[in-house]
């Protein structure tokens, strides 16, 4: 004989059961949709903080721990917003219901318009954050075209993101052509401003943002040596090497996205690039090729393995040089992935082809 505490919890259970199949099962649905996007962090619209370097390192290769401890912590919830988003871009790619991948889709879009409507990262009060936003902005603005025009009737958010993506492309224009020290004009810095700015430029079909970034990638292969080393990378001592990779990651990038959207390649010296490419892959395999230039141990270590972080430019590279040798070097790595590049960087690169074919009206 049943008790009738037990048949009364059978009961309640039952009724329950009912009452979410009468819903409809609106709370699985609200559910899901809680699944399909992030909690949106509070836009960062300031930023300003020093060099992660001792003020005396010439070289910039002297970290100061706190003034290094200090960047990363301003910079963090930027780069988690772009985590996330990166996520979310990966996410849809992967995802073979339609609308789930929609729903993807407008958190990325939803996300990206919270922090333009809040006119994010506009307030860069010193020279460092300045030199530090251009890389972001990029991250946001990949992510942000990866999910362009695949949900409908947010066209006014659009146009909100865009505007907002153009005058940070504008502000990172004029502060490298006018107030960048001449170093940062021309290393690293400069290719992940390239990235962001012929990103922006593709997306609002400005022809002077892409101009300037085809300008800005051609000048930076033009001058690296003949042996693919980027000469303001290899004086950075013991980083040598980890900012050759750093370098490496937005130009090859910016290239094989500027080809991608029909704008060529700009003139840029392609087996020049293939010549960096290999310094760079031979470099991360042993680093002593880096330190016969430096004179010094670089930091990254060797083998391929434990720098998957740093070679998500590779994909890109493969997919614009059609380079089977070097896919078979990080083949079984796949898949590589690096948010400010996109996320998963083989699930947008891997087997494919891109043209260097002008077909964009410039």
């Amino acid at each position: 004989m049943t008790d009738f505490t037990t048949s009364r919890k059978y009961d309640i259970a039952a009724v329950s059961l009912l009452a979410l199949i009468a819903l409809g099962g609106n709370a699985s649905i609200a559910n899901a949709a809680e699944e399909t996007c992030f909690s949106i962090p509070t836009p960062v619209i300031s930023l300003g903080f020093g060099s992660r370097y001792e003020a005396n390192s010439k070289t910039r290769s002297d970290l100061d721990d706190d003034s290094d401890a200090a960047v990363t912590k301003a910079l963090k919830p930027i780069d988690l917003f772009i985590q996330n988003l990166a996520k979310q871009v990966t996410k849809a790619g992967k995802e073979t219901d339609a609308a789930t991948r929609t729903e993807y889709q407008r958190c990325v879009i939803n996300a990206v318009y919270q922090w333009a409507s809040a006119n994010a990262l506009s307030d860069m009060k010193t020279d460092n954050a300045k030199l530090s936003v251009p890389s972001r902005v990029g991250g946001i603005a990949i992510a942000y075209a990866e999910s362009r025009n695949q949900v409908s009737g947010v066209a006014d958010r659009q146009r909100v993101i865009e505007k907002w993506l153009l005058e940070r492309a504008r502000a990172t224009v004029d502060f490298f052509d006018n107030d960048a020290t001449k170093g940062a004009a021309r290393n690293n810095l400069r290719a992940w401003a390239s990235l962001a700015v012929g990103e922006v430029g593709i997306l609002n079909e400005d022809k002077p943002l892409t101009d300037w970034a085809i300008l800005s990638n051609r000048t930076m292969i033009a001058g690296a040596s003949t042996d693919g080393s980027l000469p303001l990378e290899m004086n950075r001592q013991q980083y040598a090497l980890h900012y050759q990779l750093h370098a490496m990651s937005p130009l090859v990038t910016s290239i094989a996205r500027l080809c991608s959207a029909g704008y060529g390649k700009g003139g840029a010296d392609l087996a020049k690039l293939a010549t960096m490419a290999n310094f760079s892959l031979n470099g991360v395999k042993d680093p002593t090729i880096v330190q016969k230039i430096t004179g010094i141990k670089q930091t990254v270590k060797p083998g391929l393995k434990d720098n998957t972080s740093s070679l998500g430019w590779l994909e890109p590279y493969v997919a614009l040089s059609n380079d089977k040798k070097m896919e078979s070097e990080f083949a079984d790595l796949r898949p590589l992935s690096n948010s400010k590049l996109g996320g998963d960087v083989t699930a947008l690169y891997g087997n494919k082809r891109t043209s260097c074919v002008i077909t964009a009206i410039r």
